[in-house]
């Protein structure tokens, strides 16, 4: 159970210096947009890789699984910056291009996604992990376009916590992706 315990943890940290390595954006890959339609559903990626493994690309597979079993078109789209305007940009051209629903996977989109909810009422939002709120933080709220759906992180926790006490580790630590507000 050790050697396991090793090993998954060495992959994370893996994971995590992975998902802190910088790239170029990508363009939208060719199954994405092999049909030139209009696209239904969409994900705006942040400025992260798109296949490396990480939220972004979870994200997309399980998006690209769903379109692809219910026969729906899809596109990515990845903002040229991270910022609020950036992603607001990114989420109109989505728009233009026909989606029906958004998928943004990921806490960075909150303001962005609370400024798209009432500018687009008719549009879909799947917000990952966030819950939309203005830049000051002071005001949040979730339309009836929206879902925002949260990882249960201190189930997770709690489990890797109890298995690496239950090997009879007793001196533990924890390291974060990033500050964010709590």
């Amino acid at each position: 159970m050790k050697k396991f315990l090793l090993i998954v943890l060495t992959l994370a940290v893996i994971f995590v210096f992975a998902a802190c390595a910088p790239e170029e954006p990508s363009a939208p890959d060719d199954e994405a947009t092999a049909d030139g339609g209009p696209y239904e559903l969409a994900m705006i990626t942040d400025a992260g890789p798109i296949d490396n493994m990480s939220f972004n690309h979870g994200a997309l597979q399980g998006l690209k699984q769903y379109a692809e079993e219910n026969n729906i078109t899809y596109k990515y789209y990845q903002p040229a910056e991270v910022s609020n305007a950036a992603y607001l940009d990114s989420i109109a051209l989505a728009i233009e291009g026909g989606a029906k629903l958004i998928v943004c996977p990921d806490d960075l989109f909150e303001a962005a996604v609370y400024s798209a909810q009432y500018q687009y009422p008719d549009t879909k939002f799947v917000i990952l992990n966030g819950e939309p709120h203005t830049d000051d933080y002071k005001t949040f709220a979730i339309e009836p376009n929206v879902n925002a759906i949260y990882f249960a992180e201190q189930e997770a926790g709690f489990l890797a916590g109890y298995a690496i006490v239950k090997e009879g580790y007793t001196k533990l630590g924890f390291m974060g992706g990033m500050a964010v507000p709590a």
